[in-house]
């Protein structure tokens, strides 16, 4: 019966992995997602004008993850939404 039950448990994880995204654990029905996909996991009020950042354990930025840029996500990995800036040395929302 256990066998059955991690056979089934491994084939869910293949496609379905969980994040931290602003704090909320949220899972991506797929492990690659853009930046704008990661946001659009969480609350739907920080999709637009806000872009993605990955973050360590204590809430450091480590990058930013472009809107069309696809990343592997993996286990518990920590995201957050800040809004966008466009001024100098920063990218406005939208730019390809």
């Amino acid at each position: 019966m256990s066998h059955e039950h991690h056979e089934g448990h491994e084939h869910h994880k293949e496609h379905h992995v969980e994040i931290i995204l602003d704090g909320e654990k949220v899972v991506s029905p797929e492990r690659r997602r853009t930046g704008q996909q990661i946001r659009e996991l969480g609350n739907p009020a920080r999709v637009d004008g806000f872009q993605t950042e990955e973050v360590d354990k204590h809430g450091k930025k480590i990058r930013t993850i472009r809107d069309d840029e696809e990343i592997e996500l993996h286990k518990d990995e920590r995201f957050r939404t800040v809004p966008c800036h466009g001024g100098p040395g920063g990218r406005a929302c939208g730019d390809r």
